[in-house]
């Protein structure tokens, strides 16, 4: 498990590194998180060390959440916004990873999108087809890309299956 979601890091860093601006790859990817109710919101919190993200915001409204990961990742609680707006024009980051609640993905990428931000949420993409839809005529209109963090589409097992 350790090593699907260290090779989905890997993936959803090189994706956004090939969309970012030229020029803009010698940097590290600036990465905003949305929501830290998900529990997969632990790799990209621990990724900032390899160097290849930054992590220059996070939006949660719980405090005590936000202050629980702070000590275990070490982030600075000076990054910890109240709303995507405010994270937005304080920080302006490259991609934005949503580990908020389900029904929140549309919002995200809502906000997101429009100002030419990629996205990936966390699995589910939508809680329902009219969401999916909604946040996919985003994307493709403000060419953004947009992901689902589905960790087990890595498994070395579903790569065998489909070469089967």
């Amino acid at each position: 498990m350790k090593h699907c979601c260290s090779l989905l890091a890997f993936l959803f860093v090189t994706a956004l590194l090939l969309a970012v601006p030229e020029g803009a790859s010698s940097r590290p990817l600036r990465v905003g998180i949305v929501g830290l109710v998900h529990t997969h919101v632990h790799w990209i919190l621990g990724r900032e060390l390899r160097g290849d993200i930054q992590l220059v915001g996070i939006v949660e409204s719980n405090r005590e959440l936000a202050q629980r990961y702070s000590r275990q990742h070490g982030f600075s609680m000076d990054i910890v916004f109240n709303s995507i707006d405010e994270m937005l024009e304080a920080v302006q980051p490259d991609a934005v990873t949503a580990f908020n609640t389900i029904y929140g993905h549309l919002e995200v990428v809502g906000q997101c999108a429009p100002k030419g931000i990629h996205v990936m949420v966390g699995k589910p993409l939508a809680v329902s087809l009219e969401h999916a839809r909604r946040m996919a005529a985003l994307a493709e209109e403000h060419s953004i890309l947009l992901l689902t963090n589905y960790e087990t589409s890595w498994y070395g097992s579903n790569h065998v299956a489909k070469a089967i």
